[in-house]
């Protein structure tokens, strides 16, 4: 018995694809599978739905994506910072779905000689100036006035310029030329482009977190009113919290859809320095921790000089390459605590400089109680002093 790939077809609703997407649907509905396109099976006509939800609802249904590229972008949406092809696209690859994409042969070879070059340089100059990585908006600007094809949107080289760093390799699309494509996604879904549907399941028990809410207000209320005068166990306290915080995925959140970026592991080590003068002074370490004794507060080197002396009085997270670390800093009124995340070898400085406000909200959001109770306890105690 032969199993049914359903495969969502993507591309611009330009008139110059608008033939090749029927065909792709005739065809793959000729071969005995399912395809998924946009107003042939879901559409305008639910006007209950998001219409961009409903698209990246049907990409995470669908076991393959099907992507053509010719000359125009598409609908960009400002907060994003993405259009809603390059969106399901992302949805594809943080799916792990089976991805074939082509691109027009004229724009693929251009993209090649002269665009790639043009955004490689663009991106380097940037972080050069700003350490930080350009928005799409920035970008695409910038393409405007690169003298390329002026019959191609600026945001097709940004696109196809994410796709080649990705590693996903594209076939050359010739709209003049039809190629036997019968005979073409006959053989490949042959060979077995056939993926189970990812099944998200999210199970949440509404009581216990009720449980937690309640503790926490009692607590957060009765604390201040402690006084607490120092510690029985310094080495053992922070111990504690090393094995509480724990490691997460980190995403990107483009709107409607998230994308996996890289990960970080459980706490390896837990610092406490405390503010005395000009100096941050270690009171205590655990695990992996290789810090000083003390870091003056004009020390640029140093994370725990850098959190406390900073104006603004916020955490900091902090990403060293040569071990593969993330350092979160918990700032707090005459102290900072330090957790160190060993992460994976796919990040590195530039990664960390994309994905930097993303890497903080997860390990935050993760470690939230956790944190809001060193902040709880270390406050009582200075409250008592």
């Amino acid at each position: 018995m032969s199993t049914r790939t359903k495969i969502f077809i993507s591309s611009i609703a330009q008139d110059s694809l608008r033939q090749l997407r029927e065909r792709m649907w005739d065809i793959l509905r000729e071969l005995g599978h399912e395809p998924v396109l946009f107003e042939r099976n879901f559409g305008a006509w639910d006007s209950h739905t998001n219409p961009v939800q409903k698209c990246i609802k049907c990409v995470r249904e669908s076991d393959a994506f099907l992507l053509f590229i010719a000359n125009k972008a598409g609908t960009f949406y400002e907060k994003p910072q993405r259009t809603v092809t390059h969106m399901e696209f992302i949805e594809a690859c943080a799916r792990r779905k089976t991805i074939l994409v082509f691109v027009d042969s004229a724009v693929k070879a251009e993209y090649f000689s002269k665009a790639k070059w043009i955004i490689d340089e663009y991106v380097e100059a940037y972080k050069a100036e700003t350490s930080s990585f350009p928005t799409a908006s920035e970008t695409v600007s910038a393409l405007r006035s690169a003298g390329l094809s002026s019959h191609v949107d600026p945001y097709v080289w940004f696109f196809i310029h994410d796709i080649v760093g990705r590693g996903i390799y594209f076939e050359e699309l010739n709209l003049a030329v039809a190629p036997d494509w019968k005979a073409y996604f006959s053989d490949l879904l042959r060979r077995g482009i056939q993926l189970m549907p990812f099944k998200a399941a999210i199970e949440t028990n509404e009581r216990q977190l009720d449980q937690y809410d309640h503790f926490y207000d009692i607590l957060s209320k009765a604390i201040v009113n402690v006084n607490m005068t120092g510690f029985r166990d310094l080495k053992a306290f922070l111990e504690s919290f090393q094995r509480s915080v724990t490691g997460e995925v980190v995403e990107h959140d483009y709107g409607f859809v998230k994308e996996p970026v890289g990960a970080f592991r459980n706490c390896s080590a837990v610092t406490l320095y405390e503010f005395e003068d000009d100096r941050m002074v270690m009171l205590g370490k655990t695990g992996f921790a290789t810090g000083e004794d003390y870091y003056l507060l004009d020390n640029k080197d140093a994370y725990v000089a850098l959190t406390y002396s900073n104006p603004e009085p916020d955490d900091q997270v902090f990403f060293r390459e040569s071990n593969c670390t993330f350092y979160f800093c918990l700032r707090l009124a005459n102290h900072v605590m330090t957790f160190h995340f060993p992460c994976g070898p796919e990040w590195n400085a530039d990664k960390f400089m994309a994905s930097k406000d993303s890497v903080i909200r997860v390990i935050i959001e993760k470690n939230a109680l956790a944190f809001e109770l060193a902040r709880m306890l270390i406050g009582g105690m200075q409250h008592g002093d």
